[in-house]
């Protein structure tokens, strides 16, 4: 099964509508199609800025259904990869941590990276075309 690290910025544009590449992640992860991994810091900023800036409730219950299916690994050491914005080196941590295929992202700090020990740094767009396209060769579950 694939293992992913999903930052703040997909799950906040998930709410946009129903066709979103951040809400087809999320529902993968709730159907238990492809498993999710954050760490402490990571799950805490997630809540928080659900909370502050999504007013669909519908979506909130999604997420909190999204919640209840991540795993949550810690990294004992503190990585420093991504120097433009210390606080996106929580979710490399995470990554690594959890050997994620993929650490789905909006972010340019984190994108310019591409890849980060075997963890390829992805946009929506580009894991949900992958994943289709592994789907079909019969990997996964999805």
């Amino acid at each position: 099964m694939l293992k992913v690290v999903i930052d703040t910025n997909v799950l906040l544009d998930g709410s946009t509508d129903d066709y979103n590449f951040g809400r087809r992640i999320i529902d993968e992860v709730i159907a238990g199609d492809v498993e999710a991994f954050a760490n402490k810091a990571t799950l805490a900023e997630n809540k928080l800025l659900a909370k502050e800036k999504i007013s669909d409730q519908g979506y909130l219950k999604r997420l909190d259904y999204y919640f209840g299916c991540l795993r949550l690994q810690e990294f004992g050491l503190r990585l420093n990869v991504v120097p433009e914005d210390a606080e996106d080196n929580k979710l490399v941590e995470a990554a690594v941590a959890a050997g994620a295929d993929y650490l789905i992202t909006a972010d340019q700090h984190l994108l310019k990276l591409e890849n980060y020990q075997g963890t390829k740094i992805v946009r929506p767009g580009q894991f949900w075309a992958e994943y289709e396209e592994g789907s079909e060769k019969g990997w996964g579950n999805g």
